[in-house]
This record gives C-alpha cells, structure tokens and sequence, in this order.
C-alpha cells in the first residue's frame, strides 16, 4: 500500500509564503490525474504542519480537486445500485433524482457541497407544498448516494448526516369499516367484471399487497389446507409487467377462511369452463387473476388500483385507497386481540416492530384491556367490617 506523500517549497519573490501539493490520485470523472495545491504563509514549519494536515484530509476525502459533481455522483449511483433495486423503487428513484436534486444540486460539485446547500433544498421543497415524508424521500436518496460516494472515496464525509430535513410525521391512519369494505366488495361483483370483487375480498381477509395478490397463481392455493402461498410480486413500470420477489424477499403461507376457499374453488371452476370453451390449457401454474383463457399474463397492478378508486366514486365512498384492505385486515386483527406478530407474518412485514410502528394507535383497546386484567388480579372482595379475632374472643 503506498503512502500518500506531499511537496513543500517556497514560492520566489514572496516572502513567507510557501506552496504545498499532495497528489490526490486520478478524478473518477474524467480520468486526469489530481493535485491539491494549497499556499501557506509563515515560516517553514508552519508550511510543514499544513502540509501533514492537508495529507490527511486528501486521503480522508475532506480536500478534493475532483470535478465530479451531484449530477455525476446520481447517475453513477443509480447506475450501480439498479440490479439490487426492484424496477419500480429504481424507477421512483431515478424521479426524484431527475425532478428534485438535479435541478437544485446537480452542477454543484461534491467537494464543495455542505448541510446548508441540503437544508436550503429541504425549505424550498416544504415552502412549495411538498409533505415532509416527500422531503424525507428526497433527503434518503441524495444520503444513500453520498454514503456510495464515501466507500468509493469520493469525498470524505456525508454532509447529509448533517442535514436537517423535516421531521416524519405518521399520517394516523382511518380504515374503512366492515359495512364499507362489504359495500365495495359487492358493487364490484356486480361490474362487468365480477372477478374483481373477489380481488378485493382476498384483499380483506389476507392483508397482502396488491402486487403479491396478482402475481398469485393456482398452484399457491392449497384447498386441502386452507392456505395461499405469497411468494412473487408483479411491479408495473410504466407499461412493463414484471414479476420479482416478495418485498422482504421472503415468502409466507397465510391461512384462509372455508368462505373465502370457497369463493376460490368457485372462481377456479368458472376460468376452467372459460379455458375449455376456449380450447386452451390451463396449468397450475396459470394466474389466478387473468383475462387470458390460459391464464398466462396476470392483471396489471395499476388495473386494480383505478377499478376500486371507480366503484368507492360510485358508492360516494372518499378517502378510501384500495391500500387501505390491508390496513382495515391489520387494524381488525389486532383491534380483536390477535398477537403482533402473527399479524406481522400475515402482513409480510420484515419485523413485528414495523408493525407496531404503524399500527402503534390500534394497539391502544388491547392495551386498555391488558391493565383491566393485571388490575383484576389485585382487586379484593369487600370485607366484612373487622371485630375481635374468634381467638381474642374466646379468651376474654
């Protein structure tokens, strides 16, 4: 490993001042070779002591004559992190790159940049009516490319570790309530499209994502055992369908009620008379969730997404995401006494502390009847009004 080394000399014609350089290796942007050449007045060993500093920030990062800028370090990033990221997460991260940082910070270079060029950014977002959780989401994608920038020795530091982006807030969430989640469910089995109906019902009683829920095919629905098997996903990316991992990359059995088997069995015997009528195969591993006789190509994402905004426009029901059937399956489960983190395996989530952390109000009701019990056990029939002991009595 070679040790980085510096040049001291005295610069003619001015007195007491001296010209130190350490040799900062090759810019990652355009290959040159770098120099960082600072001037120092004082004697020379004032020279030599800045000269031992300088070399330590230039191999620490802090002094740089690089030419890479913000624009070039987001690209570059994004670039590397893409094969590791599902396509949708990239593609939202490449949006916030292109419509927030780069116009703001993009031509700035990183060895200049400083928390007050973050924070400045973060009061411009906030002043035009970005929400803070947006702001944060701008503030975690410029942090996880300087964090790249620091490992390939870039710069020094995070200056966003010093920044100050606005504090998360939790929305508080407001699930729809049972007699809402029945009405939509019913006026989508009436639609041209009844399937969609018992889209939204497994939606309800399984708590999974709407990507986990298209990419399920028929081979992942166990009758005999009353389970579903919640495996793969499908991400929409613009108008590609993708079929990827799980969001945690694990997968997880979920038990289903007999109704809702039922519905199941019901739905698998009328795609069998479609594929018959249409002379196509229907293999277990067709979709279960498909306009094709075959089953082969499952539901857009986004498809259901607009066909439940339709049927809650046409209930008068607002406020109401189709999202929201995976918070009214967690909020009924633990408002009913069911453990955290059996509601947390249902869920997918990677930990049972995710789950508290969104679900934290609900736990409330369970709360309240935990002190009811604990204090339960220390409460004492009244007595009767206390007089001699029987023993006393007797003695007297």
């Amino acid at each position: 490993m070679s040790v980085m080394r510096g040049t001291l000399r005295a610069v003619k014609g001015r007195e007491r001042y001296w010209e130190i350089a350490v040799d900062a290796g090759r810019d990652p942007i355009n290959g040159k070779r770098r120099r960082v050449v600072r001037g120092v007045h004082g004697g020379k060993r004032d020279a030599e002591r800045a000269l031992n500093q300088l070399v330590i920030d230039v191999s620490s990062g802090r002094a740089s004559s690089s030419t890479a800028t913000v624009a070039d370090l987001l690209d570059r990033w994004l670039d590397n992190v893409g094969s590791s990221l599902s396509p949708r997460t990239l593609q939202g991260y490449r949006r916030v790159a292109d419509q927030r940082l780069i116009p703001a910070l993009g031509a700035t270079r990183l060895s200049k940049l400083n928390a007050a060029h973050l924070d400045r950014l973060y009061r411009s977002l906030s002043t035009e009516g970005l929400a803070p959780a947006s702001v944060r989401a701008v503030h975690a994608v410029l942090s996880s490319a300087l964090n790249q920038a620091v490992r390939w020795g870039w710069i020094g530091e995070n200056v966003a570790d010093r920044a100050t982006p606005p504090p998360a807030r939790r929305a508080r969430l407001d699930p729809p309530d049972p007699a809402t989640v029945i009405a939509l469910i019913e006026v989508a089995k009436r639609s041209r499209f009844p399937e969609l109906g018992l889209f939204f019902h497994v939606a309800a009683v399984t708590g999974a994502r709407r990507g986990e829920l298209v990419a399920l095919r028929w081979s992942s629905v166990d009758f005999d055992h009353l389970q579903v098997l919640i495996d793969r996903a499908i991400v929409q990316v613009g108008r590609r369908v993708i079929e990827k991992d799980t969001k945690t990359h694990q997968a997880r059995r979920l038990a289903v009620d007999a109704a809702t088997a039922h519905l199941l069995a019901e739905h698998r015997g009328a795609v069998d008379l479609r594929a018959r009528i249409a002379r196509a195969e229907l293999g277990d591993d067709a979709f279960v969730f498909s306009d094709e006789p075959d089953g082969s190509v499952p539901w857009k994402p986004d498809r259901v997404t607009t066909a439940f905004g339709r049927f809650c426009r046409q209930e008068g029901v607002t406020g109401v995401r189709f999202h929201d059937l995976r918070h009214f399956a967690a909020t009924r489960l633990l408002s009913s006494g069911v453990d955290v983190r059996t509601v947390s395996g249902r869920l997918g989530h990677a930990t049972a502390s995710t789950t508290l952390g969104v679900y934290a109000h609900f736990l409330q009701s369970a709360d309240q009847a935990a002190a009811e019990v604990l204090g339960g056990l220390l409460r004492q029939p009244t007595l009767p009004e206390a007089g001699p002991h029987p023993e006393v009595r007797a003695s007297r």
